[in-house]
């Protein structure tokens, strides 16, 4: 069986993905940027900053697009993530690590959750994508329901979204916050992924 490693092109076909058509041009396109990270590696996009990828530090701009800070509240405590935004529509949002010694959040991106089509992983899945293919590309995948009560299909770091009412059957009950492994999930054919997060 093929590795389940995922690789998420951040491109825009015919040019459409793109918050901005310049060329990256900063020094942040620098070949260390081109490495390998565990789970996801992406390729050089339009932007003019350069790359998109799990450990580089958060932009506060990017050409075409807005990027806003949200707070929100997680498990009791305030949390914050940044908005990737073109013309009012959510492509990506970026998570950022949290330091442990000065218990405040970094502007290190930690995960990425991608909510536009645009996007795709090398096997051609993306937003939109029936999550019946991906699990037939990947059947060792892991599959649970999470507190915030969708279905999460996980490979290697990187995980697909589904909402419940995708789920084919009965879902299983949420007893702790780790929320509940789905062991043998089956999934209506028209059952969509509506966003997929990258996280290592």
């Amino acid at each position: 069986m093929k590795n389940a490693k995922l690789i998420i092109v951040l491109a825009l076909a015919l040019g459409l993905a793109s918050c901005g058509n310049q060329p990256a041009s900063n020094e942040n396109a620098s070949n260390e940027n081109t490495q390998e990270t565990p789970a996801v590696t992406v390729t050089e996009t339009p932007f003019d900053w350069g790359m998109l990828k799990l450990g580089m530090e958060i932009p506060d701009k990017i050409e075409g697009c807005t990027v806003e800070p949200v707070t929100y509240m997680a498990e009791g405590e305030e949390q914050i993530k940044y908005a990737v935004k073109k013309e009012g529509e959510l492509l990506v949002e970026l998570e950022p690590a949290f330091d442990l010694e000065s218990m405040q959040f970094t502007k290190t991106m930690d995960v990425m959750n991608v909510y536009s089509d645009q996007y795709q992983t090398k096997d051609n899945f993306h937003v939109g994508s029936k999550i019946n293919d991906v699990l037939a590309a990947y059947p060792e995948a892991f599959t649970s329901l999470a507190m915030d009560g969708n279905i999460y299909v996980d490979v290697n770091g990187t995980q697909f979204m589904v909402l419940p009412e995708g789920f084919e059957g009965k879902l299983p009950e949420i007893k702790s916050s780790e929320g509940a492994i789905i062991a043998k999930p089956t999934f209506k054919p028209d059952a969509q992924v509506k966003m997929i997060r990258i996280y290592k």
